[in-house]
């Protein structure tokens, strides 16, 4: 995830989506992957925000990724 980001940052994309799917078979706690990428991505400095993506492109199991410059 972090060469995606990476890689997309130095191609001039600004905003990125990632799906990372819905987590329908994690069980009672949720979907696992959504949440330790939610976690992950707060950490990074090159990551301005994110969101959950519209229905169309994933809904919440996608992720719209606003990226600064690397």
């Amino acid at each position: 995830m972090a060469e995606f980001l990476y890689e997309a940052g130095q191609r001039g994309f600004r905003c990125v989506r990632i799906i990372h799917g819905k987590g329908l078979g994690s069980g009672p706690k949720g979907p696992v992957i959504k949440q330790k990428l939610w976690g992950w991505l707060r950490q990074r400095k090159n990551v301005l925000a994110f969101c959950s993506a519209r229905p169309v492109d994933g809904g919440t199991g996608a992720l719209y990724v606003l990226l600064g410059k690397s």
